[in-house]
């Protein structure tokens, strides 16, 4: 494996794997700091956020995050499983020496930081989800209720078969590729409650555009596996988790209802919910992740950074 030097200005690197496919990731903070290896949503990429990791690299946490297969310049993987993208984080973490680490998942990352904490409880030493999905085939879920337009057409189209799905994410890639903070809050209106909104047209919009736009420049396999992915059987029971798990989620979320929230609190046996009324799907996470890592910590045995 060789460690490639990745786009400069956004600071990315690149981890070429033994098959050949590239994994493109970046890391932030300061070395001796406890790390936390971030999931991030869909769609999206490893490009930094300031207006996200920034509360936790302020706070000493060294944030570790990298681009699904298929986003930006990582090496797309047809047909992954939830629980197989857990194999390119594992050999991330060793290329990068890490032995003990947190989680983090937000939205469509909540489930792959789930499937790593299953996967590897000596190095997880806890999971925090912000916002996240529940599985498609969760018992006693309406997956797709509450959700806003958008979503539910997406979801809809993943179960109609591969050329809905295709034509689904043209059409909706096609709205995001290239905006800016105001185009992405028109092209998501009816996911947006008012608080989420603000959050767009604030310091995050940019933050958010620039992560999104990176993620889809190469095409939209990174979004089309991620759908099949959450759609899909994801390779492990969550009730399998045995690492502390602190869950945080919106009642006004329209990307992902509160019901997700609702049955994960109840099937992760050492969840620990936070339920929020007057947030949604951003407002809960942005500018947060150091207080609820923070939070997490207390929880394992990592040292929190001082």
């Amino acid at each position: 494996m060789n460690a490639d030097a990745g786009t400069a200005d956004q600071a990315l690197e690149q981890l070429r794997l033994h098959d050949g496919r590239v994994v493109e990731f970046a890391v932030r903070g300061p070395e001796d700091g406890p790390v936390v290896f971030l999931q991030h949503g869909m769609p999206g990429s490893a490009v930094p956020m300031d207006t996200v990791w920034g509360s936790a690299v302020e706070r000493g946490y060294r944030v570790i995050t990298y681009s699904r297969a298929g986003y930006g310049a990582s090496t797309p993987m047809p047909g992954r499983a939830v629980a197989g993208a857990v194999e390119d984080g594992r050999v991330l973490l060793d290329h990068l020496g890490v032995r003990r680490c947190l989680v983090a998942g937000w939205s469509a990352g909540g489930p792959y930081a789930l499937a790593t904490g299953a996967a590897d409880p000596q190095r997880v030493s806890g999971v925090l989800l912000i916002a996240s999905f529940a599985p498609y085939d969760a018992e006693g879920l309406e997956f797709v209720a509450g959700m806003g337009v958008q979503n539910a057409v997406l979801f809809g189209a993943a179960v109609q078969g591969e050329q809905a799905l295709r034509t689904a994410v043209l059409r909706m890639g096609g709205a995001l590729r290239g905006s800016g903070p105001a185009d992405l809050a028109a092209a998501m209106a009816s996911l947006l409650p008012a608080v989420d909104s603000n959050e767009l047209t604030s310091a995050y919009g940019a933050d958010n555009a620039a992560n999104v736009n990176h993620g889809l420049a190469r095409g939209d396999a990174g979004w089309l596996g991620d759908l099949h992915a959450l759609t899909s059987p994801w390779g492990f029971d969550p009730g399998s988790v045995v690492v502390p798990v602190d869950l945080w989620h919106g009642s006004l979320d329209r990307m992902v209802p509160i019901a997700h929230a609702r049955w994960l609190a109840e099937h992760l046996p050492t969840a620990r919910p936070h339920l929020r009324n007057h947030h949604g799907h951003l407002s809960i996470g942005v500018g947060s992740l150091g207080d609820k890592l923070d939070r997490l910590i207390t929880r394992t045995s990592l040292t929190r950074p001082v």
